[in-house]
This record gives C-alpha cells, sequence and structure tokens, in this order.
C-alpha cells in the first residue's frame, strides 16, 4: 500500500444530510461550539418549523421569526432527518449510529427512543404510512429496514459498495438507494425486501435522489468522470470531470439518461442537493462548489445517454425559461420545498445559515443566521477561509471541480485519476484521505514532494489549472487539513475495543510473520521512508513509493495506487501480500480474515 498525494411529502419530509468535512465534538451537556455548518433541512408539515442538521447538532428554526427556537446534541454526527408528522420526526447520527426518535413540542426537541445501527448510517427515508424507515449503512454496504412503530431492526438487505442517499416512491413499494462505491442506482423492492433491480454508470459523487409525483421516474445528482488529465483542453471539453442530472425511468428497460450541467466558460461544480418544484414540473438542483442554485424545466430537457455530451445544449444553455442560475454565496448543499410549494430552503454550510428561496420567482427572500452567537477565534477563522478554499470549484479552470471533488469530504474517492502530480502524464492513481496530512509526509504517490506547502500550491495550479494561489490562500488550505481527522471506526465493539478477530489481527499486524510494520507505523500507520513494494513500472519518474496512511481505510473502495485491489482481502492475498512485497511465507486464510478484521478496526 503506498499514500496518494495530500495536497490534497406532506407530512413526510425528507431531509438527508451531507455532512462537513470538520465537525466540532459533540457534548451531551449542551449544544457544541463553533461552526454550525447545516447541511441540510427538514420542512415540518405544517410549515412552521424547519430542522437543520449540523455539524454537530439538530437546530429548531421558528420560519415565522426566523429565529432558532432550540438547538440539541443527540450524538456524534447527526447526518440525516425526516418527518413523521407534525411533532415527530426521526433523526440519524453517523459516528455514533443511531437512530433517534424525537419529538417537537412548546418549540423544543426531545429525544423519545433510540435504536442502534451501527456500521455509518448515511440516509433515511420512511414508507408513505410513516412506519417503516429505510436506513443506507455505508461501511457494510447494507439497507437497514426499520419498524418505527417497535423501534426495531428488522432486517437488513445487502446492496452495494458505500451506499449513501434514499429516497422511497410516493406509493411505497419501491426504495431507491445511490451507491457511491463502484456507482450505481439499486432498486429494492419494499414488500419483498429484495433488490429488484441495479443501474450501473459511470460517475463518482453520487447526490441525492429525488422520485416524481408518479413515481414513474426519479432524478439524482452525480459528478462524471470524464478520465483523461488535466490540460486546458481537456478540462473545457468536459473530458476530466463534470457536473450532471441523472434520470431513471423505472418501466423502461434500460432507462437511465443523463444531463450536461456545465456551460462552457462558466462550468458547474460539485452538484449535491436536487428538488421539486411546481408539482414536478421544475427541478432545483445545488451546486455546493459554484455557490449557486440552477433550475429547470423538468419537461422540455434535452435528456441523453447517461455520459453522453460533455458540456451543456447550447439551446438550453441560452434558454432562461428552461435554465437559470441563481447564486447564493457559501455552499448550498441540502435543499427541500415548503408543504405549499411556494418556497425552497437551503442549507448553506458555509453561510452557517438557513436561505429561503421564491420557487415561482426563483429569487432568494432572506437569510437565515443558525447561530449568531459564535465567535471564532484567529485559528479558527483561518482554517474556516481554508475550508471554503478547500470546497471552492471557482479554483478551478472555469470551476469545473474542486479539491472536494477528488477528495470527498476530506477523504479519498471511488475512482483513479492522473493529477500531473508525479512528473508524468498518463499515470492514473487512487486518491487517498488527506486527515493527518500535515503529519505524513512526505506526499504524492512516489514521496518526492517534502514542502506541504508547495504541494498544496502546485495541485491548484498544476491539478486543478487554477489561478495562482497567494500565500495566505495555501497557509488557509494547511490550517484547514490540519483540522481533518480519521472517521472511528464502525467495526469496534461497542466499547471501542476490538473484536477477537481484529486483536488476533493487530497480534499479526505488529509481528514478524505479516511484516505489515516495515512500512506502517505510528498513529497513522505510515512511514516517512520510501518503499519498493514490487509495483515500480519502468515509466516511473520516481523508484518507490510512500507508505499511505491506514486509518480510515474502511471506507476505501480500492486499493494501491492503481487501485486494481478491489477489498482488503483482495490486496492481502493478490499484489500486496506478504509473501510478494516482504518474501515471507503466503498468509493462511484465517491470518488473512484476521488481518482484514483489524485494518477495518483503524
Amino acid at each position: 500500500m503506498a499514500r496518494a498525494t495530500r495536497s490534497t411529502a406532506e407530512a413526510l419530509i425528507l431531509a438527508i444530510c451531507m455532512h462537513a468535512t470538520v465537525w466540532a465534538a459533540p457534548t451531551e451537556s449542551g449544544p457544541p461550539s463553533g461552526y454550525r455548518s447545516p447541511t441540510d433541512v427538514a420542512v415540518s408539515a405544517d410549515g412552521r418549523w424547519l430542522v437543520t442538521a449540523n455539524a454537530a447538532s439538530l437546530s429548531l428554526v421558528d420560519l415565522a421569526t426566523g429565529t432558532v427556537a432550540d438547538e440539541v446534541v443527540i450524538g456524534a454526527r447527526p447526518i440525516a432527518i425526516v418527518y413523521r408528522d407534525d411533532s415527530r420526526f426521526v433523526a440519524i447520527t453517523a459516528e455514533a449510529g443511531d437512530l433517534v426518535l424525537l419529538d417537537v413540542a412548546a418549540n423544543r426537541i426531545r429525544e423519545t427512543g433510540r435504536l442502534h445501527l451501527g456500521f455509518e448510517p448515511r440516509s433515511i427515508a420512511l414508507s408513505p404510512e410513516a412506519t417503516t424507515g429505510y436506513v443506507s449503512l455505508s461501511s457494510t454496504g447494507r439497507l437497514a429496514v426499520v419498524d418505527l412503530g417497535s423501534l426495531r431492526l428488522v432486517e437488513t438487505i445487502e446492496l452495494g459498495t458505500s451506499p449513501t442517499w434514499v429516497a422511497v416512491a410516493p406509493d411505497g413499494c419501491t426504495v431507491a438507494v445511490a451507491c457511491t462505491g463502484r456507482p450505481e442506482l439499486v432498486l429494492v423492492d419494499a414488500t419483498s425486501r429484495t433488490v429488484r433491480a441495479r443501474h450501473p454508470f459511470k460517475g463518482l459523487n453520487l447526490g441525492q435522489i429525488a422520485f416524481m409525483p408518479d413515481g414513474r421516474s426519479l432524478h439524482f445528482t452525480f459528478t462524471y468522470d470524464g478520465g483523461s488529465h488535466p490540460s486546458p483542453g481537456n478540462i473545457r471539453r468536459g473530458w476530466v470531470t463534470g457536473s450532471r442530472l441523472g434520470r431513471l425511468r423505472l418501466a423502461e428497460p434500460v432507462g437511465l439518461d443523463g444531463l450536461t450541467l456545465d456551460v462552457p466558460g462558466r462550468a458547474v461544480g460539485d452538484v449535491l442537493g436536487v428538488a421539486l418544484v411546481d408539482a414536478g414540473a421544475g427541478l432545483v438542483v445545488t451546486a455546493g462548489g459554484t455557490h449557486e442554485l440552477l433550475r429547470f424545466d423538468a419537461g422540455q430537457l434535452p435528456w441523453r445517454q447517461i455520459s453522453g455530451s460533455e458540456v451543456m445544449d447550447r439551446a438550453l444553455a441560452g434558454d432562461p425559461e428552461r435554465f437559470r442560475r441563481l447564486e447564493v454565496g457559501g455552499r448550498p448543499l441540502g435543499i427541500r420545498g415548503s408543504p405549499d410549494g411556494r418556497r425552497l430552503y437551503v442549507a448553506n454550510a458555509l453561510l452557517d445559515a438557513v436561505q429561503e428561496v421564491d420557487a415561482a420567482t426563483f429569487t432568494l427572500l432572506r437569510t437565515i443566521q443558525i447561530d449568531r452567537s459564535h465567535q471564532p477565534s484567529p485559528a479558527e477563522s483561518l482554517a474556516r477561509r481554508g475550508e471554503a478554499i478547500f470546497y471552492d470549484a471557482h479554483r478551478s479552470l472555469d470551476h469545473w471541480y474542486s479539491c472536494h471533488t477528488c477528495h470527498y469530504e476530506g477523504g479519498g474517492n471511488t475512482v483513479t485519476f492522473d493529477t500531473l502530480n508525479d512528473g508524468s502524464s498518463g499515470s492514473y492513481k487512487t486518491v487517498l484521505p488527506l486527515w493527518g496530512v500535515a503529519e505524513t509526509g512526505p506526499w504524492t504517490w512516489h514521496g518526492w514532494q517534502t514542502d506541504l506547502a508547495t504541494s498544496l500550491r502546485k495541485s491548484l495550479v498544476d491539478s486543478m489549472q487554477g489561478p495562482p494561489p497567494s500565500d495566505d490562500d495555501v497557509t488557509a488550505l494547511a490550517a484547514f487539513l490540519a483540522k481533518l481527522t480519521p472517521p472511528p471506526s464502525p467495526f469496534r465493539e461497542a466499547d471501542g475495543g476490538l473484536s477477537p478477530t481484529a486483536a488476533r489481527g493487530r497480534e499479526l499486524f505488529a509481528s514478524a510473520r505479516a511484516g505489515c510494520t516495515n512500512c506502517h507505523t505510528g498513529p497513522y500507520y505510515t512511514s516517512p521512508d520510501l518503499h519498493d513494494v514490487g509495483l515500480i513500472r519502468s515509466g516511473d519518474r520516481y523508484p518507490g513509493f510512500s507508505p499511505p496512511t491506514l486509518a480510515g481505510g474502511f471506507r476505501k473502495t480500492m486499493f494501491l495506487h492503481h487501485g486494481k485491489a478491489k477489498s482488503l482481502h483482495q490486496l492481502l492475498t493478490g499484489l500486496h501480500a506478504p509473501d510478494k512485497v516482504s518474501d515471507l511465507p503466503p498468509l493462511s486464510e484465517p491470518e488473512v480474515e484476521d488481518l482484514v478484521a483489524y485494518l477495518k478496526s483503524l
């Protein structure tokens, strides 16, 4: 293993919250300190209340007054919230792995029940009668089915790698799940609780899902992987990355369509949220990287094959009746409509605010601050500025992508890229997480960069083909990256300890039998030295690899610099087996299982 470049619903309202990369440590005794960074919203059925899922808390907003009425902490990193009716809703916490029932009464939120699910729940959707909850468990590739009346886990359904967004069709018969590891939309039959269909396609960073009112189709956002190296010509042709709106027609044999969102000279960055307006006649998409909302006439769009045209149809781009853009600033993420359909509410993470948009005129009406009392320290302000740079697609040529596009949520990604960062072209490598980056040099796969500031600057200029950053920009970006820490493993025991299998794996990891500590030591399980692990190509410019951090590896979907190992088991029995790397005897199958269990616990 080697280190990647580190420079880098009437009564039912679904609110799915894609979290900010940096969050404050939650405390059960009161609201957390620091930026709130709201990432999604839910609007009550009577239109009176709005709830935001923040980096470390939930905020209850009185929409009549535009003020925060209450704030609660329900566990580590609340990530999704869904209304059951006017006063009850369900939330999930990603790191704590809990599903939590809550009531809103007397302008306050209180907990009424809790179920531990574990394994990084990422989103939740409810059946039309609000008796069943469907929760994606990202780290195990499964969908949890929960009886909300008895607060009981009914069963889990195997889906695919890294399921995130979940939506339920209006008739309740179909559950759609976006899987990001090997990109596909998975359709689950809600009655038989079996997978009905799989729709794979080429892409990454899949976003939210919205069913049309008739239930015959759904829409979702994603980023297209063009596969080319980042030259100006390739970027402007849409051959590197691009933003897409996808459509799946459920009644069609091959019903996947795509709509390119990038306009030549003014592309769109990091699309995520999608909402319906005018009873499905219109679609609104959030683009956090370019700080804007996009509105489309759903009935008059030039749909093509899912990975078709690289730039937007010229006639559509120039037609304000079918396509409009609204600058809102910050980083707009989750979006939901009001029950009467007259308003849209957007969670803006970098503005610490919820923004209200008139659905008919597509104009910004007001910005509601979630926390007016926080006074950031100079260090917090510096890191916040770096966070804004990290998520800003304006830092790339013509706004096509941001640092976050590749280093998703500060972590890695599910495809290989040619970043031009190793002195060659056509050398595609996996993108690994940035947590601990300041402490895990040297940088790049081959470890040839020994100064972090230089590495960051090179990524902004060469990999993103953007304007040269100022020294202050680089300092701020480094300050933000320094705050990134590995996610806690959901494969630990309830007390944070290791399972018996993982404990045996830890002993094996540390022993001469496996040889892992020859390259992977310390808190990040890496090394400042370069190593030849038998994977050097004749055309490689640098003679070795810098070992990657192993922390948070349970999230990865591909391993090694070229990504040819698709699982930890494949890694340890294939190209990176101890017998191939260190001339040691091959591991037995029980030893491999123990070592895999330990690596997943890191």
